[in-house]
């Protein structure tokens, strides 16, 4: 593909609020991320892998109706209803429901037990995850005791109109699935009331209900807990009843070896509900018929993780004001949270979750804020809910990973499948969002910000027109003030994860192109941020080439006072496109700018490389999302090393550039700050590893060409040894003494 965008036109250009002056705030936060470095490019990282095509290649997104039971039809047009809801409309449960329960009902951990429960006390509360086929498990108990006469059991709006309300059939089974509500102040006493109910009509009845911290025995042997079949197990049931007298003699050797498939397993997903098993199982008997292909399975496969979202958002339409539907909201913004969030400490979800949660209530326009316990929202509960867990996980403070527990969707595709339905489906959610993703990218941690943004930026790509009007622009066009260029990169991110859209892209490369040449200051502060990311190594003739142009404002004939900072933010980009895997064409481009005529050339390449030595090996992490140029794996040590250190002791053909870039720097009028601030650092990195040590006093004497190059050095590592809070010990001041004066033969690639 070309470099060059498909025409010059102009593009649209973030609103100026203020002319372009200096800020002395703009001037003290414009310039680093600092500590916040490691923190903003691992959750890059993150948000850029759940977000990416690849995750969800298939992502058709479907709609579903009101009704409280789905329907699938699969197989020779057989409707099955497995780990959904039970319907609270009059009449039996349809014969063929229960016939196709009897055939292939798979006894879950337990099931005699329970039955033996029901049996005795007519009366059993189910506590179990949502999906997971309680109902399932219900109908087939109640089918055993009361053949064919099984009814839907309206459980009402309250405890009383459950244990109050008259039974119309004898000699029957009742099913009942209990909202939260209720089933958390349900006790013994209610269910013995509505066992003598039952008793009275000998009949039977089976409450479905979330699981509860409390423990069963306190509902006087009434209450079972529910486990859910063995995923593996359970298709392998249902995949044995697609057998049809007409297949082929080794369709069961075919089947069988769909069933040990590893694409067949990443298809399904790590935690799939006993309805996603049963499609599965019958889209494997048709691939192995024949009548489909792999990737129709895999499409699918996809298609089940969409069905669930739009079942999670469909209930709410109906909920009438009151506490149910708050609930219903709460959730409904966890889930959305998440799906910003993934991967990220509970909290930080839960605190996103609570601020778009006030937002869609107040939005519903119910008078007065109903307040909620501080109990209510309780991890246990929120979990199964989500189809989340919790793992061991790492976040960053500062430069460190410390240990924490991490939320995670079961499933990775699930991130952008929500964020699609809900704004494609939910149209009046959209202000709400973009509301909300608004106020999260002003959150000054990065595994916040960072996240909100990528989130932005997706949403963009599905509808730009809005996106772009009213989550982006504001951001691209902030003027200068005190922390402007979070907003600025957040728009810079947006635009980035938006042209993942073929669509979309040469659009945003037209107006990127517009910004470099003709913007404000924020706008041309904008397009070098978002050169900077995937979009800047995709087209990097024409990135490195608009970064040059914006990182040497002096070329142009008016000067507006930020000029450093357009400086820096150009040379931040050149070091980050580095960091994404663009090494050698980075450091051959910066070769020849250093040695440029040209002042304004030359300050850009001092700044860039200036940036470059102060990154760290875990910045390498970038190359993770470059395809086919990732670099091997680094030991772990390496993660807090200087960046251009680590690479030439990985690559040794680079050392000779990266040494020439440094010399050059150092030799600068500004070569002062290089060395006392970031070879300083090098040392200091070096003083607490003995290998990073022993790496760097091999790396110092390619910085040595001449005596001025060698005293440079000597002074530096003479000045750390008189400090006065931390003096660098006598043995590394020696060690790297030595280095400085030895004489190397040095590797010159061909």
């Amino acid at each position: 593909m070309s470099d060059a965008p498909d025409s010059p036109a102009p593009a649209a250009t973030p609103p100026a609020d203020a002319p372009d002056t200096p800020d002395s705030a703009e001037k003290a936060d414009d310039r680093l991320l600092g500590d916040d470095q490691r923190g903003f490019a691992d959750s890059f990282r993150k948000g850029s892998h759940f977000l990416s095509p690849e995750v969800n290649q298939y992502g058709a997104v479907v709609s579903i109706g009101r009704a409280d039971i789905k329907a699938l039809q699969v197989g020779h047009g057989t409707q099955i209803f497995v780990g959904q809801t039970v319907s609270r409309t009059s009449g039996p449960i349809r014969e063929e429901v229960l016939t196709w329960t009897r055939e292939r009902y798979l006894e879950v951990s337990g099931y005699r037990a329970l039955a033996e429960s029901l049996k005795t006390n007519r009366v059993l509360l189910l506590r179990g995850q949502p999906g997971t086929g309680r109902v399932t498990t219900a109908l087939h108990l109640l089918d055993r005791l009361a053949p064919s006469r099984v009814f839907p059991l309206d459980s009402g709006e309250s405890l009383k109109s459950l244990t109050e309300t008259g039974l119309p059939e004898r000699d029957a089974g009742y099913v009942a699935e209990l909202p939260r509500r209720i089933a958390s102040s349900l006790s013994e006493t209610h269910l013995g009331k509505l066992h003598g109910l039952l008793e009275d009509k000998d009949a039977y009845c089976v409450l479905v209900a979330e699981a509860d911290p409390r423990p069963s025995d306190v509902f006087g042997g009434y209450a079972q807990d529910y486990t859910a079949p063995e995923a593996a197990a359970l298709l392998k049931k249902h995949a044995g009843h697609e057998v049809h007298v007409d297949d082929p003699d080794d369709f069961e050797d075919r089947m069988a070896e769909l069933l040990a498939a590893d694409w067949v397993t990443k298809a399904l997903g790590p935690a799939p509900r006993p309805l996603e098993s049963v499609r599965m199982a019958a889209l494997l008997a048709e691939h192995a018929r024949g009548r489909n292909t792999r990737v129709d399975v895999e499409r699918e496969a996809t298609r089940g993780v969409s069905f669930q979202v739009a079942e999670w958002f469909a209930g709410i339409q109906g909920l009438s004001p009151g506490e149910d539907r708050d609930e219903a909201l709460r959730l409904a913004a966890f889930r959305i949270a998440l799906a910003v969030l993934n991967k990220s400490p509970y909290h930080i979800v839960a605190e996103a979750a609570g601020r778009l949660a006030g937002r869609l209530i107040a939005a519903t326009g119910a008078t007065g804020v109903r307040r909620t316990s501080l109990f209510t929202d309780d991890q246990d509960h929120r979990l199964p809910a989500l189809r989340a867990k919790v793992v061991p996980g790492a976040t960053t403070f500062g430069q460190e990973l410390v240990p924490m527990p991490l939320l995670v969707f079961h499933d990775e595709r699930y991130p952008s499948t929500v964020l699609k339905y809900v704004w494609d489906n939910h149209h009046r959610l959209r202000d709400a969002i973009a509301w909300w993703l608004n106020k999260l990218s002003k959150d000054p941690r990065p595994l916040v910000w960072v996240r909100a943004a990528q989130a932005t930026g997706y949403l963009a790509g599905l509808d730009f027109v809005y996106g772009y009007a009213k989550m982006i622009a504001p951001g691209a066009g902030t003027r200068p003030k005190k922390n402007a260029w979070r907003r600025r990169m957040s728009a810079a991110i947006a635009l980035d994860q938006a042209a993942q859209n073929e669509d979309l892209r040469p659009a945003i490369r037209r107006m990127l192109r517009h910004w470099c040449r003709s913007g404000s200051y924020a706008a041309r502060w904008t397009a070098a941020a978002a050169r900077s990311f995937t979009l800047g190594r995709r087209y990097l003739t024409e990135s490195l080439n608009e970064l040059r142009i914006i990182g040497t404002p002096a070329e142009r004939p008016t000067v507006i006072g930020l000029d450093d900072n357009l400086v820096w933010v150009a040379g931040s980009g050149i070091a980050r496109l580095l960091a994404f895997g663009e090494i050698r064409p980075v450091l051959d481009c910066l070769g020849e700018w250093i040695r440029s005529d040209r002042s304004s050339l030359r300050r850009l390449a001092l700044s860039a490389v200036e940036q470059l030595t102060n990154l760290c090996g875990f910045d390498l992490g970038f190359l993770s999302l470059s395809g086919g140029n990732a670099l091997p794996e680094l030991p772990a040590v390496t993660q807090k090393w200087p960046l251009l250190l680590t690479l030439q002791w990985q690559q040794p053909e680079l050392t000779e550039p990266i040494a020439d870039l440094l010399r050059q720097s150092l030799r600068a009028r500004v070569g002062g700050y290089t060395a006392k601030n970031l070879i300083g650092k090098w040392i200091r990195i070096a003083e607490r590893d003995d290998e990073c040590l022993e790496t760097l006093a091999r790396f110092l004497p390619y910085l040595v060409e001449s005596e001025s190059d060698r005293l440079r050095l000597k002074h530096l590592i003479d000045r750390l040894q008189t400090d006065w809070a931390d003096p660098l010990r006598p043995e590394v001041a020696a060690r790297l003494t030595d280095a400085v004066h030895a004489r190397q033969e040095r590797y010159l690639p061909a």
